[in-house]
């Protein structure tokens, strides 16, 4: 079994398919993950309020997305969170005067 190895000759598509996929998830990831914490810094930890952070979250993805070429999973995930997070934020000025 040994002897009929000849170095180079093994098809390696799947293995290189995969680890390309593994790389666009994990750099997608990072970018949300980026998007979230500029998100929770800003609207609690500054005091700048729901809006503008979500404004400063927002311009994070967007330059991240565009410099990093992301694809549409990861346009879809930052507009589902910046919706989301917009509805949310008018729910609570609603709710508290």
């Amino acid at each position: 079994m040994a002897t009929d190895y000849t170095r180079g000759e093994m098809d390696i598509r799947a293995q290189h398919s995969t680890y390309l996929s593994v790389m666009k998830v994990g750099v997608s990831s990072s970018l949300v993950l980026a998007y979230s914490v500029v998100f929770l810094t800003f609207a609690f930890a500054t005091g700048s309020g729901w809006f503008p952070a979500l404004g400063y979250a927002l311009a994070v993805g967007v330059i991240g997305g565009v410099a990093m070429k992301q694809g549409v999973g990861y346009w879809v995930t930052t507009g589902v969170l910046t919706v989301l997070t917009a509805i949310i934020g008018l729910a609570i000025a609603v709710f508290t005067g």
